[in-house]
């Protein structure tokens, strides 16, 4: 097997970035202490659920580790590793086998790939993020709201039962240009129960808006016009006043 080279760290680095910046995993990098090993230290202030579900996605995403498993801190699998280092400050994720590798011969070198990730996955995290950014930027220049600030939304009878006993305080909308001029900068709303029934129309209900926020995948939202760098938004939450009618 041949040494690993700069050119494959960063290969490796631009096909699991996506993973690292999904799961917000601060201060993670790989290592080249070992020429012939993937080492992906990882903080333990990032959360064991955190890290273990990330590098867990990172095995399956490199095939390194079947997608029906899951390691534990402290697990091996045939081809990958979870563990601590000594000072327990990182989680430590190793990977490497000529399984989850094809090595081919060009010019008498050995020429460096992953089976089953292609630059079409690079070219994809790059897209999604080209997307994000161009909707927090139509946010921001007031191309992306809602034309009317009374809005309606049609929920499911689980989640309107709950907001008109007041159990729900907060709808979710997915992160979409379509659910963002529909939200932003509503001041009230109107819930409707489904669609109605063999000819009757469904329940309704209009609360007051107090304001509709954006949300990422740590439930951790953000003023939608003041959205601060690094942050990736997910979804809209829209929090409920008082109940109009």
């Amino acid at each position: 097997m041949k040494e690993l080279t700069d050119a494959d760290y960063g290969f490796v680095q631009k096909a699991t970035s996506g993973i690292i910046r999904k799961h917000k995993l601060k201060d993670t990098a790989l290592s080249q202490a070992n020429p012939f090993l993937f080492s992906l230290f990882v903080p333990v202030s990032n959360g064991e659920d955190r890290v273990t579900e990330a590098c867990n996605e990172l095995f399956h995403k490199l095939g390194v580790l079947p997608t029906d498993k899951v390691l534990s801190i402290g697990e091996c699998g045939e081809y990958c590793a979870l563990a601590v280092d000594g000072d327990g400050f990182d989680c430590i994720a190793q990977f490497n086998h000529p399984s989850a590798m094809a090595f081919k011969k060009v010019d008498k070198e050995y020429q460096f790939t992953l089976i089953g990730i292609v630059e079409a996955d690079a070219a994809a995290a790059e897209a999604e993020e080209a997307e994000m950014l161009r909707l927090v930027g139509g946010i921001k220049a007031g191309r992306l709201k809602s034309k009317n600030p009374d809005g309606y939304l049609v929920l499911a009878g689980e989640f309107y039962d709950a907001i008109e006993a007041g159990t729900k305080k907060v709808e979710y909308r997915d992160f979409t240009e379509y659910n963002l001029k529909r939200t932003i900068g509503l001041r009230t709303i109107r819930f409707n129960r489904g669609y109605g029934s063999q000819g009757q129309p469904p329940k309704k209900m209009r609360w007051e808006v107090k304001k509709v926020m954006l949300m990422d995948g740590e439930n951790n939202e953000c003023d939608p016009f003041n959205v601060p760098d690094g942050f990736w938004p997910t979804a809209t939450a829209i929090h409920l006043g008082k109940r109009l009618g």
